[in-house]
């Protein structure tokens, strides 16, 4: 485990000033300054409670995230280390530190669930959508989009054959470009939004074949394990497995990411 505190930017303080009052300016940044110092006082418990303190009042960081799951992976408690890694990788997906601290919380679980292998092209696609943010995408997209517009004012206003014919080729290239980044933009957007990822947090779970108690079962999972929801009927929600198994379970016996 990488035992580090990861600092807060300028970012922090705009959110602070764009989204709370004065007071809870004041009262978060002074939970986040004694979150740290209790964490590098190894009073781990007190820095979670100061921790959550900020997530309950509405903030959301990948540094938030990532030093929570820390706390909670010094307290022996390698669910909630799994449950706040994920959140924290959710924000900044291509994050060493945390995809190193999330693997050394995987092997404090009691199960070893092997993830199924992922095509080349599929992992070579995710690696180039997650290597920039959300923010990068809509930006290229809107300025491809407004080079579009002029390069095809271009080919529509040319009298010249050969800068209409270059106009036409590069204006479909940058609509083409847009609608891609325009694309991968959402998708990442979505990711955010909807939270159809969560990490079982009881202790033995029997995986039902039906949305029952008397459901067949077909397996049991222990916590600590991230699923992927897939459908939700009243009080349970069908769940698929990293190994692709899939089941009934409660929601109350999880928590989304």
């Amino acid at each position: 485990m990488k035992n580090l505190i990861k600092k807060y930017s300028l970012f922090l303080s705009i959110v602070f000033a764009c989204l709370i009052s004065n007071g809870q300016i004041s009262a978060v940044k002074d939970s986040l300054a004694g979150a740290n110092q209790l964490y590098n006082s190894a009073k781990y418990q007190d820095a979670i409670r100061k921790y959550q303190f900020v997530v309950a009042q509405g903030f959301e960081s990948s540094e938030l995230y990532f030093n929570l799951g820390n706390a909670f992976y010094k307290t022996g408690n390698a669910t909630y280390a799994i449950l706040n890694y994920e959140r924290a990788k959710k924000l900044a997906p291509n994050d060493e530190d945390i995809h190193y601290n999330l693997e050394m919380a995987h092997t404090q679980i009691v199960d070893n669930i092997v993830n199924l292998p992922e095509p080349g092209f599929l992992r070579w696609w995710k690696q180039l959508i997650n290597s920039q943010s959300i923010s990068f995408w809509g930006t290229w997209s809107i300025i491809t989009f407004f080079a579009f517009l002029s390069l095809f004012g271009l080919f529509l206003l040319s009298s010249t054959y050969r800068i209409k014919r270059l106009a036409f080729w590069f204006s479909l290239a940058s609509i083409t470009s847009s609608l891609i980044t325009f694309g991968v933009g959402s998708h990442l957007t979505s990711k955010l939004i909807n939270h159809n990822t969560a990490v079982i947090t009881e202790r033995s779970l029997r995986i039902k074949a039906s949305p029952s108690e008397t459901g067949t079962e077909l397996f049991i999972v222990h916590e600590g394990i991230t699923v992927q929801i897939t459908d939700k009927l009243g009080d349970w929600v069908n769940v698929s497995l990293p190994d692709g198994n899939k089941g009934w379970i409660k929601e109350s016996s999880m928590i989304r990411i």
